[in-house]
């Protein structure tokens, strides 16, 4: 994958609450991921962009739920689908196609995002660094300019990280 663009992770290192990502493709590029616990079974992370609401996953009993991106409903458990192989997990796009999230064997806390089979589209590295943003714990680097492939990877992304954060 040639990357065209480079975004980065910073706030906290919480792939549900205080995270934020922040850079610039063609566009400036914040998203903050904002955790809300509304009771002891029900808790809601709010993702915005440039600070309006743009989607919403609510969870249920401390586990997954329903997501909303935009217009659509679809359960949380449809965006982290098994995948090619037990260290990948696919999702359904709004534009009608799978993509697929598969740790680095590397390195698992890293990814790398799939349009097919062998067409790498992104790439999220855990590593700590200085940025001209200031200190970052992440770094994404895609290939690709969509505002809504771009959302629903980094929801996805989050996702997948917790889950195995989580275990």
């Amino acid at each position: 994958m040639a990357h065209s663009f480079e975004i980065f992770f910073t706030g906290r290192d919480d792939p549900r609450n205080g995270c934020i990502v922040i850079g610039e493709d063609t566009k400036p590029v914040f998203f903050e991921f904002e955790t809300q616990y509304l009771s002891p079974s029900s808790t809601r992370t709010t993702i915005s962009s440039n600070r309006n609401p743009v989607a919403a996953l609510h969870w249920i009993n401390g586990g997954l739920g329903v997501a909303t991106i935009g217009d659509r409903e679809i359960p949380m458990a449809h965006l982290v689908q098994q995948g090619s192989s037990t260290s990948a997990r696919r999702f359904p796009s709004a534009d009608g196609r799978h993509y697929e999230w598969r740790k680095c064997h590397a390195d698992p806390r890293s990814y790398e995002l799939f349009s097919g089979p062998n067409t790498r589209i992104a790439k999220f590295q855990k590593l700590s660094q200085a940025t001209p943003i200031g200190p970052s714990h992440g770094t994404l680097q895609y290939s690709f300019s969509h505002d809504l492939l771009l959302l629903e990877a980094l929801i996805t992304l989050n996702l997948n990280r917790w889950l195995d954060w989580t275990g």
